[in-house]
Parts: C-alpha cells; sequence; structure tokens
C-alpha cells in the first residue's frame, strides 16, 4: 500500500480580521491536502484557537515543537511519524540545543524494528555535500550547510538517518520548500527524513508549487511503501446478511412490518424510564429490529449475468463432479490417477465456463461466431435504450 506524506509551514491558520487573507483558512488547507490525496500531513507554524484539546488520541504532543504518530503495520511492525518543528536562526543557542535533544530522546525510544519518519519544518539547510556525510545526504542536495543544518545533520547520523528530499534527481523547483524574503533564493528547509535501510520504501518525493493558501512555503509530498496492518473483524463473529429492501415496496409487506416494529417503538419508549446501560439499549433495540426486518424481507439474493446460469444442469454436474475427483484425490494424494482425473475435470469445467449461453439460457454455444453474435445481441440490449 502507497501511503502519501506531507509536510507545509502553513504560517498561521488563526483567522485575522486585519489581514489580506480569507477567512476558514483552515478549510483552505484541508481542501489542499485533500486536492493532493495527502494522508498524513504535518503542519507548522499552526494556531488553532480551542482545538489543542481535542487533538485525536492517536497522536501525541512531546510539547509545542514535537509531534508524534503511530501507525499498526504488517508483520507486527509499527510506523512512527514525527512531526517537528525547529527554532528559527534568531532563537538562542540553547534553545536550539534544547531542541535537539529531546528530538534525539524521542527518536531513540522508537524500537529499531519499527518504521521511523521524521517530518517538518526543521529551518535547516543541509547543503549538498555528500561526500562528508555520506547515506545522510543523496547526491541531490541543495545550495550549502548552516548552523542549524550541521545539528540536523549530525542527529541524522547519529541515529543512521536519511534526508530523502536529497536523493531523487529533480529540478530546483521541486526540491526547494522556502524562498528568502531578502535574497529571493529559494532553500530547502522542510524534510522527510527516514532510516537509512528504509530508503527503498520511497517511491518520490517533491514540492508541490500550485498550493494557493496564502503561505510562503512549498508542500512537501512523498510517497511511500508502507504495508498497514488492515482491521481485522473480531473474531466468532459473522457479518450480519443484507436485507432485501426491494420488498418494501410490496404493500402488504411493508404493512406486515410495520406491526412488529410500532410495538418495538412501544418498549423502547417503556424500557426508556429504566436507568440501564445507553449502549446495551442500543444493542438490544438494533438486534430486535435486524431480526424482525430479517423475517420479513429476506436476505438479498445474488444475481447472475445473463451470459451465465448456475442452475444450467451441463454445469452443476461438471461441478459436482469436479467436487468429488477433488474430495477423491484430497483423501488419496499419492494417486497418480485421481490426480489426473481431478485435473481432467477442472480443465473441463473452465473450458464450459468460458462459453456463454444462448439468449434465453437453455444452451452453451461454443461456436465462435454465435459467441460474437451474443455479445453484439447482449451490447445492443443494454447500450442501445431511449
Amino acid at each position: 500500500m502507497a501511503l502519501t506524506l506531507g509536510t507545509w509551514n502553513v504560517r498561521t491558520l488563526l483567522d485575522n480580521p486585519h489581514a489580506d487573507r480569507p477567512e476558514r483558512r483552515t478549510a483552505l488547507v484541508a481542501r489542499e491536502l485533500a486536492r493532493y490525496r495527502v494522508d498524513i500531513a504535518a503542519l507548522s507554524e499552526t494556531r488553532l484557537p480551542d482545538k489543542v484539546q481535542k487533538l485525536p488520541k492517536l497522536s501525541e504532543g512531546l510539547n509545542d515543537r514535537l509531534m508524534t504518530l503511530q501507525l499498526p503495520l504488517s508483520s507486527k511492525k509499527n510506523a512512527t511519524i514525527i512531526s517537528g518543528y525547529a527554532p528559527t536562526m534568531t532563537n538562542p543557542m540553547d534553545v536550539k540545543d534544547r531542541f535537539y535533544e529531546e528530538l534525539d530522546l524521542l527518536i531513540a525510544s522508537v524500537p529499531q524494528t519499527d518504521k521511523l519518519v521524521l517530518l517538518g519544518d526543521l529551518i535547516a539547510r543541509v547543503g549538498s555535500d555528500h561526500q562528508t556525510w555520506p547515506g545522510v545526504i543523496g547526491m541531490h542536495g541543495v545550495r550549502k550547510c548552516n548552523s542549524n543544518g550541521l545539528l540536523l545533520l549530525k542527529t541524522c547520523a547519529t541515529h543512521n538517518l536519511s534526508i530523502s528530499n536529497t536523493m531523487f534527481r529533480l529540478p530546483t523547483r521541486y526540491k526547494t520548500s522556502w524562498m528568502h524574503s531578502r535574497s529571493r533564493n529559494w532553500h530547502l528547509i522542510d524534510y522527510v527524513i527516514i532510516r537509512k535501510d528504509d530508503r527503498n520504501d520511497v517511491r518520490v518525493i517533491k514540492a508541490m508549487c500550485g498550493a494557493d493558501c496564502w503561505t510562503d512555503h512549498r508542500r512537501i509530498i512523498s510517497k511511500l511503501n508502507l504495508h498497514i496492518k488492515p482491521r481485522r473483524r473480531p473474531q466468532g463473529q459473522r457479518t450480519p446478511r443484507r436485507l432485501d429492501i426491494s420488498k418494501l415496496k410490496v404493500e402488504e409487506v411493508a404493512k406486515n412490518l410495520s406491526s412488529p416494529l410500532s410495538a418495538l417503538e412501544q418498549i423502547v419508549m417503556e424500557s426508556s424510564d429504566v436507568q440501564n446501560n445507553i449502549e446495551e439499549q442500543w444493542a438490544s433495540v438494533r438486534d430486535i429490529l435486524y431480526s424482525t426486518a430479517l423475517e420479513h424481507l429476506g436476505p438479498t439474493k445474488r444475481k447472475h449475468q445473463d451470459w451465465f446460469d448456475d442452475n444450467n444442469e451441463v454445469i452443476q454436474s461438471l461441478l459436482s463432479e469436479k467436487h468429488r475427483l477433488l474430495k477423491e484425490y484430497q483423501n488419496d494424494p499419492s494417486s497418480t490417477s485421481k490426480k489426473t482425473a481431478f485435473n481432467n475435470i477442472r480443465r473441463t469445467v473452465q473450458t464450459e465456463l468460458r462459453n456463454m449461453q444462448d439468449v434465453d439460457g437453455t444452451k452453451l454455444l461454443t461456436d465462435r461466431k454465435q459467441i460474437l453474435e451474443r455479445w453484439a445481441e447482449h451490447f445492443n440490449s443494454v447500450l442501445n435504450r431511449p
């Protein structure tokens, strides 16, 4: 599964009536992230009034500059995503040192077996000297290193991390993320950093120049191949069958169903005075409602295409013979004759299933010309409608 990550300094999301920008910039940022199909984004310089305490439980904020998010992956592993916003160049050195000390402890706390991704506006220029920092910087860095960049490079070298922004050969406009206000030069200060061993997971990383959100930073987007663990269905629980709601169009069926539902409504009204757990009440009502509807409507029936009919006697007899020979072969796998018989019937069934039926489903078509004519007849009936 490909996971699209992004890092973006959005300056501020606090609506200011005196600023020459539209209100609801949070909605603009959300729209831009959705337009580029970003799954997870690390936003820097965000000020969301009355929203900090409402952050989801999955993310944990270490301080105002560092936040982590953990994703379960396959093979009993996790991916830890760190969002960082480093101090600017004008901050005292002790503030910068304290930030990198906390970042160092945070990275060290992630197990070596887990994936690690560091995103954010780190306000550091790492340069292009890949010979001095082999494995940390790729061959496609931008410009020269500064003091903040040296701190970042030392942290990456300590923890065997690679700056993936410098790994891809792209035009400069797709590698840089911020323009200096005085020199008007573009620099790379927003990063996606991963472990050296995970460099093959990065498919591409580039700056997106088309975002329209009144910010002086370009958004950095990275596509990674991470196998996220899917949600497992609770063991021992079967998925409820779908109800055939088309029967509600029949007046008699709808009338028969309305009577027990009215009685259920009365039971709910009477039990509302009892101080029971609301979840238990809802579960009871849900189960009764579903079982009642299933009794009157029944489950949906599977619909087949007009060129294949499971009730065809020829197909059914072949399938029955195939199942019988399969059981015999499974009971005696060393028998060559039973294996040959099963393979022969399997090929026969596959051949018959590829053949099409005529329009009334009573005769299997095997001639190529007849099959093509049947296809033409089918599409004419499907497409040529008023």
